[in-house]
């Protein structure tokens, strides 16, 4: 969805809606394998040289499930106000856009990958339990391992100090 921020008229709200196709957008180094469907409403305000716009809407996401990797279809809502300025100079709180036209399809796939959760659990699935080559461990079982675990590189320095010497020799 791009707009033409040339043919906007000052001082006014602009409502607009539309449907973002993501079917083109590499999504590689997201946590989400495909947008199926995306339906977008907002309202634009051009003043002085910033443009407002207030967006809101929905996708449709497909995503893997943490246990199994299997495919979860996910709904989520999004809704952000972004401020746009041609002003290299602008504040931090505006996104710099040189020129006219400007492409909302990055800004929504931000929010959209910010509203599926990482650790997505397909409904029924159970955590994996140990296997060859690996094990599963809870987080108190991992902290307990590891306090018990000494590295043997730093094992000569235990060897260095007589065991009858005080440590405020140090």
């Amino acid at each position: 969805m791009k707009i033409n921020r040339s043919t906007l008229p000052i001082q006014k709200d602009l409502k607009i809606k539309g449907t973002i196709d993501f079917s083109t957008y590499p999504l590689d180094g997201h946590h989400i394998r495909q947008i199926t469907r995306c339906e977008v409403v907002g309202v634009l305000h051009e003043f002085e040289d910033v443009l407002r716009c207030k967006v809101n809407g929905f996708a449709e996401v497909i995503a893997p499930c943490s246990y199994t990797l299997d495919d979860v279809a996910l709904k989520v809502k999004f809704k952000e106000e972004f401020f746009f300025s041609a002003d290299e100079n602008c504040s931090k709180h505006m996104d710099y856009e040189a020129g006219d036209i400007i492409d909302l399809g990055p800004y929504v796939l931000a929010l959209i990958c910010a509203a599926v959760p990482h650790n997505l659990v397909k409904p029924g699935a159970k955590l994996p339990s140990s296997g060859k080559g690996y094990r599963v461990l809870t987080e108190d079982d991992f902290l307990l391992e590891r306090s018990k675990k000494s590295n043997p590189a730093f094992a000569i320095l235990d060897e260095l100090l007589p065991a009858d010497e005080d440590d405020n020799h140090l």
